[in-house]
Parts: C-alpha cells; structure tokens; sequence
C-alpha cells in the first residue's frame, strides 16, 4: 500500500493535527508502508519529519489552486493507492486532487463540527471514508449528513516512550490539571475543588500544567486562597510527562465541548486516574467508577464528591486505567483500528 499524506498547513508552530501527522507517518512507515508526506516548506512537520519522502507544497487555505494543481501531478507521478488529508483546510483541494487523479480520499476528522457550510454540502459526500479520533466526532460527521457506513473512529496516538507507566508512590495524593489556561478549560474549578477539599482535611498536592490569558487569575487565586503550599502553577513545559507521572489523578474539567483531548489518552497511558467533565468526547477515557469518574461541566460540588471518591481508590483506579489504555488507545490498538479501517478501501 503506498499512501499520499497530507498535512500542508504552513503554520511553523505544532498543534494537535502535526503532532498527529508524525506519529502516524512514523509509525506507518514501521508497518513497512510507503507514506509519501506533503507538507509546507519549513513547517512544523516539514522541520520534524525524517526517514519519510516529502513533496512540499502548501495549503494556506480551502480553495488554494496553484497548490491542488501541483497535488494532481504528483498524484499522476507516484500513483499512491489512497489520499489522507489531515487538516480540514486542506479538504477541498485534497477532494478535488484525489478525484482527478483517480484514487481514494480519506478524511481524518480532528474537530468537532465543520463550520464551512460549503464543505459540509459539496466536499463531504464524496470522500470516501472519515476516520474520526472520537465517537463523539462521528456523532457529530453524522449530524452533518455523513452516512455512518463511512465512518470509522480512530483514536489519536501518543508517545509510549514518553508517556509510560510507572506505579505511582504511596503517599500524598496529587492531582493534575494539564492545558490552556482559560476559562473554558475549567481550570478555576479546578482549583475551587482543590481549595475545599483541602479544608476538608484532605492531604494533597496539586499541579497546575499549562499557560494561557488567565494565567494571572490562577496564580493570584492560588496566593490569596492560602494555597501556595499545596497548588503549583508551573506553565508551559516540555516535559509534561513527568507531571502525569507522579500524578495520582487527572482532572479535566472542561467547561467547553471538545472532540478528544490528547491529555485524556497521555494520562491514562501514565497510569492516572480520571475525573472529567460530561462535554465532548473526553468521557470516552472513562469508566465510570472502574477508572475514574465523570461530572457535570461546570458542577464545582459534584466534581469535588467524585474527587473525594477519586482519592480513596486511586491505587484500583489507577490500575485500571491503564489496563484500559492497553485495551482501548495504545498504539497496537490504534494502528489495528487504522488499518483495518483503509482494509475497507483496498481491498
């Protein structure tokens, strides 16, 4: 099988769809599959990508000619089996190239709604499989008229030499909230949670991961509540798998529906517990009451009941979760899911 990936945003900073891209370029490449990657010129990919074949050409947009164009002759040049297209604004002209040039177009659905009512009407019934990172995004694709025969939910991979388990230490609980700093994150209830639960005698510890525009309203909630001691907002790093190490459990709290945080799939593959907000598709990373528990967005009370319970039974939750990431979101279970899926189309 020899596959055309494209992920040509030009954008020389990493989100979730470049990350995305190189694990799956990287990884099909180990199945023994030719991948050919289009990206933009010094482009985040552009700039991290290696031992894989690069074609550079750009999509700054949904209706970049010049660049459809260029995709078409090399699609009539390297006759790949099938197209992925990565990026939603990409879809249009990897639609319109993938037809031309005679072969299979494949959309990896990342968001949860396509806002262009143009792509939803003209683009969307012609490709001729979705792979969803979510229920809750095929839930959403058929919402938007989609036929659910085309649809396949493939979850997003992460770094198992990075995000690994260790058993946690027995001692002070601590809890994690890794992401944006804003409000539709959560991250202040969050910290009202930690605030009672502290002077309801409860011993623990907690870490606050991330940078955003509140990030002044989190440290000054932190300084005047008295929780210096207990709270550490440490910003952006690198290095976030070291928090969801020692983590016990992770909370998102998110107030904002998402399709599937990455967060959700890093800390269960680090072994933590989860307590999650009801928006999105981030309850998927939960069982309720076998590796965490969910609540409703917004409900400080009720997400402090459900951490309550979190912390008397983090060691089995723990556990659990990740048995559940071995089950559900590890490689070998997402790469199964992946090719099972492009199974349908060539063959």
């Amino acid at each position: 099988m020899k596959i055309l990936w494209l992920n040509g945003n030009p954008n020389p900073k990493f989100g979730g769809t470049e990350i995305h891209t190189l694990q799956m370029v990287r990884e099909l490449t180990k199945e023994g599959i030719q991948v050919l990657l289009v990206c933009a010129k010094n482009s985040y990919v552009d700039r991290h990508a290696s031992s894989v074949k690069k074609y550079h050409i750009s999509f700054p947009n949904s209706l970049a000619l010049l660049s459809t164009i260029k995709l078409i002759s090399l699609i009539n040049r390297e006759k790949p089996d099938l197209l992925i297209a990565n990026n939603g604004k990409e879809y249009p002209n990897a639609l319109l190239a993938g037809k031309l040039g005679g072969i299979k177009v494949v959309f990896f659905r990342h968001m949860e709604r396509m806002k262009q009512r143009f792509v939803r009407k003209l683009v969307f019934p012609h490709v001729d499989l979705f792979l969803a990172v979510s229920e809750h995004v095929k839930e959403n694709l058929v919402k938007e008229g989609v036929a659910e025969s085309k649809i396949r939910v493939v979850y997003n991979l992460v770094d198992e030499e990075r995000f690994s388990y260790i058993k946690k230490q027995e001692h002070i609980v601590e809890l994690l909230f890794v992401g944006k700093l804003d409000e539709g994150k959560g991250v202040m209830d969050f910290l009202k949670a930690v605030k009672e639960l502290t002077k309801a005698g409860f011993n623990l510890k907690a870490w606050v991961v991330g940078d955003g525009k509140i990030k002044k309203t989190v440290d000054s909630y932190i300084a005047h509540n008295g929780l210096s001691e207990k709270v550490k907002a440490v910003g952006y790093t690198p290095q976030v798998e070291d928090y969801y190490k020692r983590a016990h459990i992770c909370v998102i709290p998110s107030r904002e529906t998402e399709a599937f945080p990455r967060v959700a799939i890093e800390a269960l593959a680090c072994g933590c517990a989860l307590v999650v907000s009801d928006v999105g598709g981030t309850k998927e990373a939960v069982e309720e009451g076998y590796n965490g528990f969910v609540f409703r967005a917004g409900d400080t009370k009720e997400l402090i009941d459900k951490l309550k319970r979190a912390i008397r039974e983090w060691e089995k939750l723990s556990e659990n979760s990740r048995a559940l990431y071995e089950r559900k979101f590890s490689k070998s279970a997402v790469m199964k899911s992946f090719l099972s899926a492009l199974d349908t189309l060539t063959h």
